[in-house]
């Protein structure tokens, strides 16, 4: 019986080894089972299909038969094509035209309701955020009856025949008003998110020294949002640079596409597209692709050198 006993003792620490490398095995795998199906899901629609696209971008191809490689000619007939400089700039536009309104309501309306002037804010929450549930294309659908130029609801309350929608001029601007109104709840909760952030005694230090309201949003709130304001500003733009749906059901008719003068950029990939055109669509949406990167590439270097100097 002694004798078997060190032969037990040296078996014993074996199992408990390979049970222990088992368990932490299990552990280390159960994690990314759980998010399998998204790794799935990334890698057969997203990453994939991206890939093709870049790959496609530098063959003319129809949809059907051989692909032919033409190198950068996609890349540059788009650069030297004056409609995509013009849906560019339209896009430019509606980013420029409606963030500076949109963000000033929407954190004006964020101090409010987190100020003591108003009451039953959990009411208030959910109207003011209301819009942005609502689908975009039931959206601008509603605005084109609003902006209609006979039958509308704007010129009917006027009693004018203002063509809202038949001048570009004035279609490019119904557009940021519906972007306005869209977009205000959602950043509303953004600045209100971050306006309850603030340390409290702050502001009830800048009370005892005698600061005004007007003084301690100028001079305290809004430099400790600034942050927040450059991550509305950018995310804002990256946003915009997509539009599709707004600009395309307020200015075109009978399923077609909006007129160039009022055209976002995304607009070029889709007729690319319906024309079996896919090396050129694959290379704008890749142009596109570039720009956004860009643009979050700044928001990234600004966001970080803010929190160094501060």
């Amino acid at each position: 019986m002694e004798k078997q006993l060190p032969a037990i003792s040296q078996e014993k620490p074996k199992v408990q080894t390979v049970s222990r490398h088992r368990r932490s095995l299990l552990e280390i795998l159960t994690p990314y089972l759980f998010i399998m199906p998204f790794i799935i899901f990334f890698l057969v629609f997203f990453l994939g299909p991206a890939l093709y696209s870049f790959v496609l971008s530098f063959y003319r191809y129809r949809g059907y038969g051989d692909a032919r490689f033409v190198g950068l000619d996609n890349y540059l007939r788009a650069l030297d094509y004056h409609v995509f400089w013009t849906t560019l700039e339209n896009t430019l536009f509606y980013w420029l035209a409606h963030a500076i309104p949109m963000m000033l309501i929407a954190f004006m309306l964020a101090v409010l309701v987190n100020s003591n002037l108003v009451t039953h804010k959990n009411i208030f929450k959910p109207l003011i955020f209301l819009p942005q549930i609502v689908a975009s294309v039931a959206a601008a659908l509603v605005f084109q009856n609003f902006f209609g130029t006979h039958t509308g609801a704007l010129n009917t309350m006027l009693g004018t025949e203002i063509p809202w929608l038949e001048d570009m001029t004035l279609a490019r601007w119904a557009v940021v008003i519906l972007l306005v109104w869209r977009g205000i709840g959602y950043w509303f909760i953004i600045f209100l998110a971050g306006l309850t952030s603030i340390n409290e005694e702050v502001n009830e230090a800048a009370t005892v020294d005698g600061a005004s309201s007007i003084q301690k949003l100028l001079f305290i709130t809004v430099p400790l949002m600034r942050n927040t304001f450059l991550f509305a500003f950018i995310v804002d733009a990256v946003v915009t640079l997509r539009l599709f749906a707004e600009p395309n059901v307020l200015g075109g008719r009978g399923g077609a596409l909006a007129p160039i003068e009022m055209a976002p950029a995304l607009n070029l990939v889709v007729s690319n597209i319906r024309g079996a055109r896919f090396g050129d669509a694959a290379a704008i949406g890749w142009m596109l692709f570039v720009i956004i990167a860009f643009v979050t590439l700044v928001q990234y270097l600004l966001i970080g050198r803010r929190k160094k100097e501060s």
